[in-house]
């Protein structure tokens, strides 16, 4: 006999060509106001006060080649890298989605 699962939460990401975010809904909040999405509004574009709902589809991986930093904190990040000469170990990807179908990526 199949279980029911009581799932708290629904979730959607907007893995974009040039930019990404997400949305999602509580199942109590849901019932009572259906129109009532969550959406990440913390995202500060550039390192400035400008808010957005998305950031850059980018990823910043370290020397190991593990995760680093992704969106505007990886643009940011790698930038300072740069302007201090250490980006050398680094690997910075941006607009990539459409490479992802290969079967292999060389990094």
């Amino acid at each position: 006999m199949a279980q029911s699962q009581d799932h708290l939460l629904v979730a959607a990401i907007d893995f974009g060509t040039t930019y990404s975010g997400y949305a999602f809904s509580m199942k109590d909040t849901f019932k009572t106001d259906p129109l009532k999405i969550y959406t990440n509004q913390a995202w500060n574009a550039g390192g400035k006060q400008l808010l957005s709902l998305k950031t850059p589809t980018c990823i910043l991986l370290d020397s190991n080649k593990q995760f680093d930093s992704f969106g505007y904190d990886a643009e940011n990040r790698y930038a300072d890298l740069v302007m201090d000469d250490d980006h050398e170990d680094y690997f910075y990807f941006h607009r990539f989605k459409m490479s992802l179908h290969n079967n292999k990526v060389n990094i």
